[in-house]
């Protein structure tokens, strides 16, 4: 670099991290918000929030960093972080520019209202009441995407802004073929009569005491490599992760659902995000816009591989089933160990997506795949979405839900503005099988299951993956990872082959 493009640099990366040190701030009020905010505290909240929006879009569209970049522009004696970081903000500073900053605000704003009715919403399931506040998210949400389209239809823009990796034609075709072994792998397990009946796995819906609950997720954490002085846990109506500082980074789960497992794989899942984002913001890259991981869809890649590929799997409950059954005695009495792991991987059809078996969760994304292209780039009417998602569930699931709140307003994602996320959870069940491959080539990954030595998994991880956050595209990093580009076969492989042993 030349003196200039160093000064320049330096600049950029002051700015980067003052932005990023906003968005933590303004994590930190959403976690708020979703924990333990008052039930009155939502119009202020939305208007801090929608505040902190457009403070950050100033400072991403400022002229001065503007300058940085054009003086960057080109470079190539430069590192492959300093060039990520380069790359990456002029991307985020070639949108940004383009969009008013009053829509921005008003984006922020409607966002935090209608996650803010959602919540009474959900409890009371009236969505006439309701979905004046999610059409108006949308309808910003298109406007905004329609500036910065560039010839691209409006939701491929909302994919790429999303931080998805894929635009929708390779995302149908890689659903595409994603339908077509779940519904081989659903047909198999079918004919092999080996499902477990309803009374066999009725001790999963007995009454487990809470702090138990708690305690055993915490050991499973704590195997994983989750950094307790580096996060916590928190109660919500839907999980999720935030990373409020680059040393704050929380999980979330719920204890509501009525299958005592669902909240181990939902703590399972949320942790693996947090491993992941604990080992990007790490080194030089830590408390940057790198920091926060590769894309959306590679972090689910993760959060999915210790949820799926760990946590379901035979070997990781041959060491964490004698503890579950010491732990919950009472419940667990003269259940075996095969009853146990087809009960946890049964295939049947449910209503809500987190609590979806692997097999089937894929076509809880494919229905909200469908419905967001339709309404954002097709003619499907805000109003008419309850009726459109039930009549897709039918086709989709063989079954409509059993009421609104376990259909289109389950999920919190629209409610805050999150179109074009979905698809990022069942691509990265793709990626994640093609990383487990290589892993299970490189560990022994049954033995360090087997063993409750989870650690192993994360230090692997971030060797090969974690450290290196947003660097490199996804592409690149599987390609460094694996030898390969992305190949969809190994899901296809993983899957059947995976079910074929529990119930062949």
């Amino acid at each position: 670099m030349t003196e200039k493009q160093k000064r320049a640099y330096d600049r950029l990366l002051e700015i980067d991290r003052k932005i990023t040190m906003i968005g933590h701030i303004e994590a930190v009020l959403g976690y708020d918000f979703e924990t333990v905010m008052s039930e009155k505290g939502g119009d202020e909240r939305s208007r801090q929030m929608a505040f902190l929006s457009s403070m950050i879009h100033e400072m991403s569209t400022g002229k001065e960093l503007g300058e940085c970049l054009e003086v960057l522009d080109g470079i190539t004696d430069a590192t492959d972080e300093q060039k990520a970081l380069v790359r990456v903000w002029k991307k985020e500073y070639n949108d940004a520019v383009m969009i008013p900053a009053k829509l921005v605000e008003d984006i922020s704003q409607a966002a935090s209202e209608c996650q803010n009715k959602w919540f009474t919403a959900r409890k009371d399931g009236n969505y006439k009441s309701f979905y004046p506040y999610l059409e108006k998210l949308i309808d910003l949400s298109k406007e905004s995407a329609a500036i910065t389209s560039r010839g691209r239809s409006l939701y491929d823009t909302l994919l790429d802004r999303n931080d998805c990796g894929f635009d929708s034609e390779q995302i149908e075709k890689l659903f595409g073929g994603m339908q077509d072994t779940i519904k081989a792998v659903v047909n198999d397990v079918d004919a092999s009569g080996k499902q477990v009946s309803d009374e066999d796995m009725a001790f999963l819906y007995e009454k487990y005491d809470i702090g138990k609950q708690k305690q055993f997720s915490h050991m499973i954490l704590e195997d994983m490599g989750y950094e307790f002085d580096r996060g916590s846990i928190g109660e919500v109506a839907h999980p999720f992760t935030s990373t409020v500082g680059s040393d704050d980074i929380r999980i979330t789960t719920r204890f509501e659902d009525a299958n005592v497992t669902s909240q181990i794989f939902t703590i399972v899942h949320e942790g693996g995000h947090a491993i992941y984002e604990m080992g990007a913001n790490s080194g030089s890259i830590k408390g940057t816009i790198l920091g926060q991981g590769q894309s959306n869809t590679f972090h689910e890649s993760q959060s999915r591989l210790w949820e799926n590929l760990v946590a379901r799997s035979p070997y990781f409950w041959e060491h964490y089933f004698p503890l579950f059954c010491d732990t919950f005695p009472d419940q667990t009495k003269g259940v075996k160990f095969e009853t146990f792991m087809k009960a946890v991987n049964r295939i049947k059809v449910e209503d809500i997506r987190c609590n979806a078996d692997e097999v089937t969760y894929g076509l809880h994304i494919i229905l909200r795949f469908k419905l967001e292209k339709q309404f954002i780039d097709g003619d499907l009417k805000v109003r008419d979405l309850p009726e459109a998602w039930d009549a897709l569930s039918l086709e989709l699931l063989g079954k409509r839900p059993d009421c609104i709140q376990t259909g289109v307003l389950q999920d919190v994602h629209w409610m805050g503005g999150m179109y074009g996320y979905f698809p990022s959870y069942a691509l990265g069940n793709i990626i994640n099988a093609q990383i487990w491959d290589t892993m299970s080539k490189d560990l022994d990954t049954v033995s360090i299951m087997r063993t409750g030595k989870l650690s192993e998994f994360k230090d692997y991880l971030t060797e090969k993956y974690y450290q290196y956050g947003g660097i490199y595209g996804i592409d690149e990093m599987l390609t460094r990872g694996t030898g390969k580009n992305l190949d969809s076969s190994f899901f296809d492989r993983y899957l059947r082959d995976k079910y074929r042993r529990l119930f062949g």
